[in-house]
């Protein structure tokens, strides 16, 4: 199958075979049934919905053990055949192996997935206000309705980072990419998983530093209280790192970035200068430090 149709296939089009799926494929109107068609070698995929979710045999689906459901999430592979599955509110975010070739229909319809977000990411708080903020790597998030989340304005998203906090209840945003890093109070207690699974956030880094040049090369250096897990993108020159200080530099429109954990101790750069600079959703300056 050349490249043109499996990207046709993935993103969900209905093709030759799906074409008498339509009516017979529907649910009640309050739920909607997710049909997955494999055409050879397996290819693994995973999704979240808005409501209840549960595994189907309809239009002939099987239903396998391997095949997981994970509270609103389902994570499983199909190969040769169909999987399908039940459920109600709405498709919030599918992911799948690119390499693999699959069609996808939202009650007998193509379902797009190719459009739609990869993943969900959803914390949820006990009691207590809890600030958060995290970074996605090579995208951004939006915030979402998933899993009965609120969406409130205090919450905000750039293109550098996402910030907010969540008490007695529950936030959720769609993304492609992948958690970067992700720091909160350590005062409050919340719960953070991504497409139904813990995101083990205590293992990522707290944070990323991005330092975006103004036009002009700008030699910089910085230092945390913790240690640099990491360096994701760096402009011309590999930065000199020793760990918890680091030196470099940016020119033109260029961009360093960096994953840390702790806080930001030192941040300097020339006085002529003026860097876009920040850690996870917040600005910083050489002023700050």
């Amino acid at each position: 199958m050349d490249t043109t149709r499996r990207r046709f296939l993935a993103a969900g089009a209905a093709g030759i075979a799906g074409l008498g799926t339509l009516g017979s494929a529907r649910a009640a109107p309050d739920r909607h049934t997710l049909t997955i068609d494999g055409f050879g070698p397996p290819t693994s995929y995973s999704f979240t919905v808005g409501g209840d979710l549960e595994k189907s045999t309809a239009e002939g689906a099987t239903i396998d053990r391997s095949d997981r459901i994970v509270d609103r999430s389902a994570h499983g592979a199909v190969g040769d055949g169909k999987d399908a599955y039940t459920f109600t509110g709405e498709l919030s975010s599918f992911d799948f192996d690119g390499s693999g070739e699959i069609n996808v229909l939202l009650d007998g319809e193509p379902a797009h997935v190719g459009n739609r977000p990869d993943h969900t990411l959803v914390i949820e708080g006990f009691g207590t206000t809890t600030p958060y903020s995290f970074v996605i790597g090579k995208g951004t998030a939006s915030q979402s309705d998933a899993c009965d989340a609120s969406v409130n304005d205090s919450d905000q998203t750039t293109d550098f980072g996402t910030g907010g906090a969540v008490r007695s209840g529950t936030d959720a945003y769609v993304y492609d990419g992948f958690l970067q890093s992700f720091d909160f109070d350590r005062a409050g207690e919340i719960n953070v998983t991504i497409d139904g699974e813990a995101a083990h956030v205590g293992r990522r880094p707290d944070r990323t530093l991005t330092i975006a040049g103004d036009g002009e090369y700008t030699p910089y250096e910085f230092s945390v209280s913790g240690s640099i897990r990491g360096i994701i993108e760096i402009d011309e020159e590999q930065a000199i790192v020793d760990s918890p200080i680091v030196s470099g530099a940016v020119s033109g429109d260029g961009r360093d970035t960096y994953t840390y954990d702790g806080d930001l101790t030192e941040l300097t750069y020339p006085d002529d200068c003026s860097p876009v600079i920040h850690s996870n959703d917040e600005v910083v300056t050489s002023t700050d430090y």
